[in-house]
């Protein structure tokens, strides 16, 4: 009983952590560049070698690009989408049909930051781009409905931690160890 027990275990570490698919909204703090998102903070140094003023580095690539809506095509998925509700035309239907608004940035502050490739203790100026920390979040379902055709919100693999699954993986552990105890408790008797 034993070889299946770890038998059913393998199989759902692999299942869960490989072959699942879903699309995860993505919440966080970056740069903004203004047109792209920075979100990998590499940490804070001074700023043109002055200790009174520091900026938060982040790593330079990849970037997030923000879609703000400007000709209206549909929310995009692995974007940061900000534009105004509205109504948009449908030829196949001939009529409009409204949209509603996203703004996925969710904060503003006026720390300063920059981009970098790498980590140093004194950024200086011009060394790369520059901006203020923003809180945003993207991929978020409530807005699939209004998908861009040309850019699909459909499940997309990934590789979250398997921690992430661990409530789908109490159950069959469970069940298998249950009927391992019983059968180990029957052979006692």
């Amino acid at each position: 009983m034993s070889k299946y027990l770890s038998l059913t275990v393998s199989s759902a570490v692999l299942f869960f952590s490989f072959i699942s698919p879903s699309f995860s909204q993505v919440t966080g703090r970056g740069c903004n560049l203004g047109s792209n998102v920075a979100t990998q903070f590499l940490g804070t140094a001074t700023y043109n070698g002055d200790i009174t003023q520091s900026v938060r580095l982040y790593r330079s690539s990849p970037l997030v690009p923000i879609i703000t809506g400007n000709g209206y095509s549909g929310y995009r998925c692995g974007y940061i989408n900000v534009y105004p509700a509205g109504t948009r035309y449908v030829s196949a239907t001939n009529s409009n049909v409204s949209y509603n608004a996203a703004n996925e940035i969710t904060g503003t502050s006026n720390t300063r930051c920059a981009t970098s490739s790498s980590y140093t203790a004194n950024f200086t100026s011009g060394n790369g781009n520059e901006g203020t920390e923003i809180d945003y979040r993207y991929n978020d379902p409530a807005y699939y409905a209004d998908a861009d055709p040309n850019y699909p919100c459909s499940a997309q693999l990934n590789n979250l931690p398997i921690d992430d699954y661990l409530s789908l993986l109490l159950f069959p552990i469970g069940a298998c160890s249950f009927l391992f105890i019983r059968k180990r408790a029957s052979s006692l008797y």
